[in-house]
């Protein structure tokens, strides 16, 4: 239970306090991602709680929803990859969303629990650099390519 306080302690931290890339634009990925380490082993984390709340609320497929999460994973990538260190050896993504924990008395809104680790989308530095044409601009309906790698570490909430 203390790691897990002090994981979403450094989570919060990380989020306010990196160099942020929001995103503004029309197709602009749901969410908050952050460039947590640039060089090396890059890390992004993006908060994907709106696309969960989407998922959840659309009572939409296992599979579905890990298409959708890996598709917009790739678009947060790819907005904040200008800003990752050439000489990166992997670029890591990982999909968190907030939980939410049992409803104030007080205020009567769910209260936050933490976050959940969902997933964790690789892609080798070379091969993202070698092959940014295959996947900076995704199509809906494109087949994601095979440079890419999902791990699923986490569980969606329940679509009751």
């Amino acid at each position: 239970m203390k790691n897990r306080v002090q994981s979403s302690a450094l989570l919060a931290l990380v989020l306010a306090m990196s160099p942020a890339v929001c995103f503004a634009s029309s197709d602009a990925v749901p969410g908050h991602a952050v460039l947590a380490q640039p060089g090396g082993d890059a890390l992004i984390i993006w908060n994907a709680s709106p696309v969960v709340a989407s998922i959840v609320r659309s009572k939409m497929s296992g599979a579905d929803a890990d298409a959708l999460l890996e598709r917009d994973a790739i678009r947060a990538l790819a907005k904040i990859f200008p800003n990752i260190d050439k000489s990166a050896s992997s670029i890591t993504v990982r999909i968190i969303y907030a939980l939410s924990g049992e409803v104030s008395p007080l205020y009567g809104n769910p209260t936050f629990k933490g976050f959940e680790q969902y997933a964790l989308l690789n892609i080798r530095g070379r091969d993202a650099r070698a092959e940014r044409a295959r996947w900076d601009d995704l199509a809906d309906k494109a087949q994601v390519p095979s440079i890419f790698t999902l791990k699923i570490v986490g569980r969606l909430p329940p679509r009751i």
